[in-house]
């Protein structure tokens, strides 16, 4: 908790030191995915530590990351925050979009659960804080928030872990 307010604080410890985290967003670096090098991932990322940066959050609404970008995180000690690719959307909880979601986890998780660059896995991208934007999902918040728990917390997290 913080002393002169409200609310907790929010940080990375590695190796039980606290971390100041300088970073950015990692967005798909080309609208068509076959002109991203392993020349042109070597390029970015080794931009982000020239930078300072230390940390790069994989955007939820982009797409996972090929090997190249991870082996190379990895080899710069750059660290990753890595969403699973939902983002700004309410989904649907039929058994269908589950299991294909869920299936979907669990592949990336075990392709890439060997990086150690990898520091965090997140649920979405502003999903939660989307219940409150649209107008149907403020009419009927209620049946969105339960389908949120059951996609979520229900079926995702438990493929993370």
């Amino acid at each position: 908790p913080y002393t002169d307010q409200q609310g907790l604080s929010f940080y990375f410890k590695v190796n039980g030191v606290a971390m100041f985290i300088k970073g950015a967003n990692w967005i798909p670096a080309d609208s068509f995915e076959n002109r991203v090098t392993e020349s042109v991932l070597d390029r970015l990322l080794e931009s982000a530590v020239a930078a300072n940066m230390n940390m790069l959050r994989v955007w939820g609404g982009g797409v996972y990351q090929p090997d190249a970008f991870y082996d190379k995180c990895d080899e710069l000690g750059l660290m990753v925050w890595q969403e699973l690719m939902f983002a700004c959307a309410m989904y649907p909880r039929d058994p269908s979009f589950l299991h294909t979601s869920t299936t979907e986890v669990k592949e990336q998780i075990t392709r890439l659960m060997h990086h150690v660059s990898i520091v965090t896995w997140s649920g979405n991208n502003e999903n939660e804080v989307a219940l409150g934007w649209f107008p149907e999902t403020i009419a009927r918040r209620d049946l969105y928030a339960s389908d949120y728990y059951v996609l979520y917390i229900q079926n995702l997290l438990p493929a993370l872990l």
